[in-house]
């Protein structure tokens, strides 16, 4: 009896040639990935291979502050780093160390502060994104004049699924009445909402508060989240991309690990690419854990106009990181 094939890997389910060359976006300047993860320097190398591969020069990331020195020391001018705290410390000292860490960040040229607020994490850590006791940190990147980039809401099948208990999690609703609240309260802060403000799925939503709040930007990060949910409403994304292409900063959401070599990495700028530039139609190359093997995502790309392309890649990021950087070390 023959053996059944082995199965493909998550990233290539359609036994794709990653390393087939393809051009450059059509984009006068560096093309810039505003949201990714660089974890540890010694991911750069495969990484920024990856990256040149794809037409991708640089990168706004979060990296733990224990390997930014390394990741700037080795690649200079390819990273502005986003402030991070130290996630796996669940000590009483968490907020203190991480007002410290704003310091140290800035100090490197950091000017972006992020907050994880998803409703698991401000559940598993009993902390809403408007706690009291979070003030310091808002009120430290205020101090500093830095951005704020919020990750605030999941997707639907998510809080279909895993956030069902809203008593434990809250609702998406209360999610968005929370960051509004701060939103009102630093009117004078850039903001950015990852995800595309976390909630691809309501166009409205976003529409609303980008009327809302002018010093709102998104990023359109996250590839599975974006792939299917940008894709089952093709038209009328399209149509919210051109009209907000002011807005809007490309972002991966890449994040490196020991495990993730050349092909994983690609797999995401590959499959961005096609979304935003291309008018493909097929399948994904990524298995999608939130949806049954036999309903994975078709992937149509949106063939964005090149003006709107020339926006989110180089000049939304040049303009927003202009706002709040003394030193933009060369992204002109």
């Amino acid at each position: 009896m023959s053996e059944a094939p082995p199965k493909p890997p998550e990233h290539n389910r359609l036994g794709l040639d990653y390393r087939k060359p393809m051009p450059r976006p059509k984009v006068n300047g560096i093309v810039i990935d505003f949201h990714s993860h660089l974890l540890a320097a010694r991911h750069a190398k495969t990484w920024f291979e990856a990256a040149q591969h794809y037409g991708i020069d640089a990168f706004v990331t979060m990296a733990p502050l224990e390997e930014a020195m390394g990741i700037q020391r080795d690649w200079p001018g390819r990273v502005h780093f986003i402030t991070v705290p130290r996630w796996q410390d669940p000590s009483g000292d968490f907020i203190d160390d991480w007002v410290r860490r704003i310091e140290s960040f800035y100090n490197l040229g950091s000017r972006i502060v992020k907050f994880h607020s998803a409703p698991g994490t401000m559940a598993n850590r009993n902390l809403r994104l408007d706690a009291p006791q979070l003030r310091p940190v808002f009120d430290a990147a205020a101090e500093r004049k830095m951005a704020i980039m919020t990750h605030v809401g999941d997707p639907d099948t998510w809080y279909t699924g895993r956030y069902k208990d809203s008593e434990k999690f809250g609702t998406r609703d209360q999610h968005y009445a929370m960051w509004e609240s701060l939103m009102r309260e630093y009117p004078d802060v850039p903001w950015v909402g990852a995800h595309m403000g976390g909630n691809p799925e309501d166009l409205s939503r976003l529409q609303r508060l980008l009327d809302t709040y002018p010093n709102l930007s998104l990023d359109c990060s996250a590839t599975k989240w974006m792939v299917r949910e940008i894709s089952a409403q093709r038209d009328a994304a399209r149509e919210f991309f051109i009209r907000n292409q002011d807005r809007i900063l490309f972002g991966s959401d890449q994040v490196s690990t020991d495990e993730r070599g050349f092909d994983f990495l690609a797999s995401r700028f590959w499959a961005h690419r096609k979304l935003w530039e291309t008018a493909y139609i097929g399948p994904s190359p990524i298995a999608d854990p939130d949806l049954p093997e036999d309903q994975q995502p078709t992937l149509r790309g949106l063939a964005l106009p090149d003006v709107v392309l020339q926006k989110m890649y180089h000049d939304n990021p040049i303009r927003f990181l202009a706002r709040i950087a003394a030193s933009l070390g060369g992204w002109g």
